[in-house]
């Protein structure tokens, strides 16, 4: 039996060795191969599919008639050769017209290129043989003698980031690696197959008709070769572009802002963003198109200016501009002067018609790598192939980024006429200038790609804009050029000062003058322009990746390779020679593009051919895990800062992982070493990154180190003593003790403190160092952790990046979107009335987190506040009951998710409407009649939960010893316990889930029924806040115990992931898997923005290191029992003690607490009351409420199939009732009204009665 194929990774070795490809281990798989073809190809036999037929006919259906309905497969070829017909030279029997398919496979009625996680898209190249093997990207031997059962596939899992080692730095695909690219982008697509360009038919073969015939997706039955390809490529373009936009969205989105959505104090990879502006990154392809009559053309105006930036940014530059016309045999004539021609390789058996190097036309097509020159002869003489005036211009890609960066973030603006306006790196003055320098010239203009060496390496946003800009122009200023005419940096600056008009002119005149040479000589003025068209083609064919042999011309008439072909336009519409500076510039970066370490940005003019920031040396943006969120200062001097868990990245790392001596020497060695009066001290005092006030913080640190270790942070002798422990201690987070993680020291803080300790201490500024590494640079923390942040503390951006995470991508607006994927799993899996419910539910909205890539903010009901109706706290938090948001990225005002949610299927419980619904009290808000009433109930729910968290004990087992009989289990009571059940105990679990059954039941109708719940947004924030608070309690109490085996299913992999039907059990997350601190699943909470009524002291502030080990003992024996401790010893007797009086409270007893199908509200009253009114405010004898949440009749009433959601035996659910202690004499009963949720209306007695865990007893216990 052959072993199964394997996968590999390749890392580009950059150094003219060969390229390196690695097994993938578990590991890299599970950290790379995340999308949906990653997945795919770890399924089944999937990867033993060897050639580009069989992959796509997995997806089509093995009889063509795509019988797999979940997908659309549509199929696009593109030749060089296509156009050329073999009749012509019929005994060319050995030309190809270089045939290539593009499938693009995507979900059935799905748009391509979707941001939802859901929904893919798959692109599959194959070559002109689609049923030869490995003739397809990404499938490949590597030994020419190995059997094909050891084929490998070489995958790289996602294109999201583009500055990794697993990018490939050619003008191709720097800037989008992995995307796939159309570079004919726009019409006529001169080489795809289409209605306007050529039917291919008379380039085939007999032996490529022969293939095709028999491929249902090329070739429809009894039809035509080629007959099933899609024709119109600019579906493809669509596509095509779709794909990019999203990538710079979600490129944007990780090098601008935080995980917050708050935009970056210094954003990431701006050399490579700025790059688009300033340098060609890559191409597009065109050629003139007919404007329809008489045989003319339009020039195109991308060979002209860069139309193609100049129509996809918003700018006040461009003038309305004439079309430039030519006719088409002024046009013809000036081909022929030119002698282009189409050239093809040579067969050895035909004459060539010129010798050129073998990377002259680009590619490497030799069979001998040792031969330096290729023969090639004419495939057509006097022509550019199909269509006229072939042209390279400005790229889509380019274009796009350049949008992307100039629009970060829309600003406000009241005047709805006048224009929108962004944040963007640079101004609209400046942008203008840099536009205006060599403006004839779109594409490879030296003068930019100057002008690029004074950009700065990075920039900082004050919150209004960005320094770039400034510090750009001020860079060019001080430049000695800046004085000399004729220079870049002298006509940027001219351009600087100059009014939009003026622009305006100056290209109005370009075009005047073109026109007026068109009509003077237009032959000669032709055969100029396509001769620059020549140029700009010679720039780039020798580049990496550039394959395009037959497609674009060559220009016979200056044959010479050894002579460069450097021209360029000017602005009154004439071409000359580049000058000397500008032929230096082009050579040395296009050498450095086309080398073994292809370099994007060009290296400054006084350097040596390197980059002026290796690519190596640029920040890899974070990877699979969610980027952590940025805090904000509140107050002190001093920076805002980034995620005080995540080591600060310099501007020096590796995509190794490594870090670039020369740069760090310049970045990260201070200019002076710090001391302590002037730098160490005030981190100490006025810790300028903490919450609240600075000082403040700084001084209760101060006292604390006092009280718990009789020393002062205030003092040098005593830091300097302790210093290296002091830093470790702040490094590791466990100084300073605080809930509240944006108190922790930032990197840089940190990095002061160590350089002061390695520079000798000094005293102030008048010390000299005494150089002595006593701390070494610290590893940088790998782990990265999400804040979920107090939903009322969120600014209205930050908002709307979470509101879009749920519209876009979970959709929670439509039938069959995630959402309601999410809403069932929830409704049919959740765990109740067991020691699993938080645990389940922890696992479940980490689950969410990983889909959506942002962490889930948290609605705080136990605030203080809450409970007062006149507070901004009181009721549903606003952001749930706005109408519309502003989408963070298009900027387009659409309905809040928050508030229109999808119900189930469409459904509200209410039966009022498709999206779902809350209780009217709370959506009317303060004008309610009832609204003091609703909001006073959670004075009630307070006290559960400060009563929950003051319990010792997380849940307990039957066999509990030493402690009594677990709360849950006392099954029946009486005034007067038997002394055996003391002392008796309550249990945090269950004491919890029965207040939170009643925050469900407030919320209410969808949120009352856990058929329902989950589809309100409300339950995850909800959620999010119980789970802090249940999280308080576990950290509290370390030592507690769990059932640590027990599955939370569906949920595998630290709930990140499902699976709904592995009968492994021992493969689904676990209750110890999420019984830990939250910092090991990847996540923290910030401190509420209204205090907490009341929470425990964490383990840390209780002064536990670590919890105590226990077991090891074969029985644990009562107290008087010989051998317990307590037991006395004298002639062996016990002696009989004496019980002092127990003091006792009452409390509400309901027992036997089991499932049900409706919710229900449970209002209990003293046997006297003279009122029935739920009103904490009014009666004095309403005692609490008890909330009865159901399972619900589950999707279309069947109800729930997890018969094992709720815990059997039934539980028991307490109200304390210590208050009314008089009015509860022994012996006496309460009255309790009964509600049916989901009707409104009450329950009779006789009918309650019969239903498990509704009859209520007051029961006194040891106080």
């Amino acid at each position: 039996m052959s072993p199964p194929p394997q996968l590999y990774w390749r890392k580009f070795t950059r150094d003219g060795t060969l390229d390196q490809d690695n097994l993938a281990d578990g590991k890299f798989l599970a950290e790379n191969f995340t999308d949906f073809f990653g997945r795919w190809l770890q399924e089944g036999d999937n990867s033993k599919v060897s050639t580009c037929h069989d992959l796509v006919m997995k997806f089509l259906g093995a009889d063509g008639n795509n019988d797999n309905p979940k997908c659309d497969v549509n199929t696009f070829a593109v030749a060089d050769a296509g156009w050329f017909s073999r009749k012509k030279r019929p005994d060319w029997t050995w030309l190809t017209p270089s045939l290539r398919f593009l499938t693009v496979v995507k979900l059935n009625h799905k748009e391509s290129i979707s941001t939802s996680p859901d929904e893919w898209t798959l692109f599959i190249v194959g070559s002109s043989r689609p049923t030869n093997k490995y003739k397809f990207l990404q499938r490949h031997t590597f030994e020419k003698e190995t059997p094909s059962e050891y084929q490998a596939w070489n995958y790289f899992g996602h294109s999201r980031d583009a500055f990794g080692d697993a990018s490939y730095l050619g003008p191709f695909n720097g800037h989008v690696n992995g995307a796939c690219i159309m570079k004919e982008l726009h019409e006529p697509w001169m080489h795809w197959l289409g209605n306007e360009t050529s039917s291919f038919k008379n380039a085939l073969s007999p032996d490529d008709i022969k293939e095709f015939q028999n491929l249902p997706w090329i070739t429809l039955e009894d039809d035509d070769p080629l007959s099933a390809i899609n024709t119109n490529p600019g579906d493809l373009e669509d596509d095509i572009k779709r794909g990019v936009d999203r990538w710079f969205d979600t490129r944007r989105l990780l090098d601008y802002f935080s995980s917050s959505g708050q935009i970056k104090e210094n954003p990431s990879n701006l050399p490579r963003w700025v790059a688009h502006l300033f340098l060609t990154t890559t191409i597009n392809i065109g050629s003139a198109l007919s404007n329809g009559s008489g045989g003319k053309y339009i020039l195109p105006p991308n060979h002209l200016y860069d139309s193609e930036l100049l129509s996809t940014v918003s700018t006040n530059l461009m003038p309305k501009l004439p079309q430039i016309l030519f006719d088409e045999s002024d046009y013809k004539q000036a081909v022929k002067n030119l002698q282009l021609c189409i050239l093809v390789l040579a067969d050895d058996g035909e004459k060539a018609d010129i010798t050129l190097p073998w990377n002259f036309l680009g590619g490497d097509r030799r069979d001998d790598p040792k031969l330096e020159n290729l023969r090639f002869m004419k495939l057509q003489e006097n022509s550019e192939g199909l269509s006229p005036f072939n042209i390279l211009h400005a790229s889509h890609e380019d274009a796009l980024g350049v949008q992307k960066m100039q629009s970060i973030q829309k600003l406000p603006d009241s005047n709805s006429t006048a224009p929108e306006s962004f944040i963007g790196l640079f101004s609209a003055q400046t942008f203008n200038a840099i536009m205006m320098v060599d403006f004839w010239n779109p594409i490879y203009s030296w003068k930019r790609g100057i002008l690029m060496q004074y950009v700065p390496l990075d920039t900082r946003f004050d919150g209004k804009e960005y320094d770039l800009d400034a510090r750009f122009v001020q860079k060019v200023k001080s430049s000695p050029n800046a004085k000399i005419t004729d220079t870049p940096e002298y006509e940027f600056l001219q351009l600087l000062d100059a009014k939009p008009e003026t622009h305006q002119k100056a290209i109005l005149a370009y075009f005047e003058a073109i026109q007026a040479r068109m009509k003077k000589d237009p032959v000669g003025t032709l055969e100029d322009y396509l001769t620059l068209a020549e140029s700009r083609r010679r720039i780039y064919r020798p580049l990496p990746l550039d394959e395009f042999g037959p497609t674009m011309p060559f220009a016979l008439k200056y044959p010479d390779p050894n002579v460069p072909m450097y021209l360029e336009m000017t602005p009154n519409g004439t071409t000359r020679d580049i000058p000397p500076r500008g032929r230096t510039f082009l050579s040395k970066w296009t050498s450095t593009l086309s080398g073994v370490d292809p370099q994007i940005l060009p290296s400054k003019e006084d350097e040596p051919s390197q980059a002026p920031v290796a690519i190596d040396a640029l920040p890899k943006p974070s990877g699979l895990a969610a980027p952590c969120q940025a805090t904000m200062s509140q107050g002190g001097s001093g920076p805002a800062k980034g995620c005080p868990f995540m080591s600060a990245k310099s501007t020096t790392k590796t995509t190794n992982g490594n870090t670039s001596a020369k740069v760090a020497s310049v970045l990260l060695t201070p200019k002076k070493s710090p001391n302590w009066t002037d730098d160490i001290l005030p981190l100490i005092q006025t810790p300028y990154w903490a919450s609240g006030d600075p000082a403040k913080k700084g001084q209760g640190w101060i006292a604390m180190m006092i009280k718990w270790g009789n020393w002062n942070l205030a003092s040098y002798d005593d830091v300097k003593e302790r210093a290296v422990s002091i830093y470790r201690h702040l490094r590791t987070t466990s100084m300073p003790i605080t809930g509240n993680p944006q108190n922790y020291w930032p990197e840089e803080a940190l990095e002061t403190f160590r350089n002061w300790v390695n520079a000798g201490f000094p005293r102030d500024s008048s010390d000299s160092p005494s150089p002595e590494i006593l701390i070494p640079k610290p590893i940088d923390a790998q782990e990265t952790f999400k804040i979920r942040r107090d939903i009322m503390s969120l600014s209205r951006e930050e908002l709307a990046v979470y509101q879009s995470k749920l519209d876009d991508i979970l959709q929670v607006g439509a039938l069959g979107s995630k959402w309601q994927e999410l809403g069932q799993l929830h409704a049919y899996w959740c765990l109740h009335y067991q020691e699993a419910t938080f645990l389940w539910h922890r696992a479940y909205l980490l689950y969410v987190e990983k889909l959506i890539g942002f962490p889930i903010p948290y609605w705080n009901g136990y605030a203080s506040e809450a409970a007062d109706p006149t507070s901004s706290f009181a009721g549903i938090p606003p952001m749930f009951l706005e109408d519309k948001y502003i989408h963070p990225v298009d900027k387009s005002e659409r309905p809040n998710p928050l508030k229109f949610a999808l119900a189930l299927n469409g459904h509200s419980k209410s039966g009022k409407g498709e999206f779902v619904t809350r209780s009217s009290t709370l959506t009317e808000g303060p004008s309610s009649r009832h609204w003091k009433r609703t909001i006073g109930l959670f004075k009630l729910y307070h006290r559960q939960i400060e009563h929950a968290l003051r319990q010792s004990t997380y849940t307990s087992s039957h066999t509990a010893e030493n402690s009594g009989v677990p709360w849950a289990y006392i099954t029946t009571f009486s005034d007067h316990q038997k002394n055996k059940l003391y002392p008796y105990r309550f249990d945090f679990d269950g004491l919890f889930e029965q207040v939170h059954d009643n925050f469900h039941g407030w919320v209410g109708p969808d949120m009352a029924d856990n058929t329902y719940t989950a589809f309100d947004p409300i339950f995850l924030s909800y959620h999010a806040n119980m789970d802090r608070l249940a999280g308080i309690f576990i950290d509290a109490h370390p030592e507690s115990q769990f059932t640590s085996g027990f599955p939370l299913q569906p949920f595998i992999n630290n709930g990140t992931d499902i699976s709904y039907d592995d009968p492994r059990r021992w493969c689904y997350t676990t209750i110890g898997d999420m019984a830990k601190d939250t910092r090991s699943l990847g996540y923290m909470y910030s401190a509420p923005a209204s205090p907490d009524v009341a929470t425990p002291q964490s383990a840390t502030e209780q002064g536990i290191v670590s919890p105590r080990a226990s077991g090891g003992q074969a029985i644990s024996l009562p107290a008087g029992i010989p051998g317990h401790p307590e037991a006395k010893q004298g002639n062996g007797a016990i002696k009989p003690t004496t019980a002092s009086p127990v003091e006792k409270e009452p409390f509400i007893v309901f027992t036997g607490v089991g499932c049900t199908t409706s919710s229900y509200r449970i209002d209990v009253f003293t046997a006297t009351a003279q009122s029935l009114v739920p009103d904490i405010t009014t009666n004095p004898d309403f005692i609490g409420q008890v909330t009865r949440i159901g399972m619900g009749r589950g999707r279309q009433g069947d109800g729930p199939p997890n018969s094992g959601r709720c815990r059997k035996p039934a539980a028991t659910r307490v109200l304390p009732a210590g208050e009314f202690k008089e009015k509860l004499s022994e012996g006496s009963d309460v009255k309790i009204v009964v509600t049916n949720l989901e009707t409104g209306e009450e329950v009779a007695e006789q009918e309650y009665v019969k239903m498990p865990g509704f009859t209520p007893k007051v029961v006194w216990l040891a106080k």
